[in-house]
């Protein structure tokens, strides 16, 4: 069973005004990508570009298409 999320204009919203940073924004913009609940990108959007700017919704458009949004950082080990 895919992963579906709803009303994610809302969620989204809420995500930007607790201040939540573009990678994470991001896993939420893919996880809608992939829901079959209808989205308002157009809204969606806005809110992102109203936030950040027109660059910031491409770095969070090719996250969320990638799915690297969802990838964990590489520890260094320490000596």
């Amino acid at each position: 069973m895919p992963a579906e999320i709803c009303n994610v204009e809302s969620v989204i919203e809420n995500e930007i005004k607790q201040g939540l940073n573009q990678r994470q924004i991001a896993q939420t913009y893919a996880l809608a990508l992939r829901s079959s609940y209808q989205t308002d990108w157009e809204k969606v959007n806005k809110m992102i570009v109203d936030r950040w700017s027109v660059s910031g919704l491409t770095r969070i458009k090719n996250m969320a298409w990638k799915g690297t949004c969802f990838e964990q950082p590489k520890l260094n080990p320490t000596p």
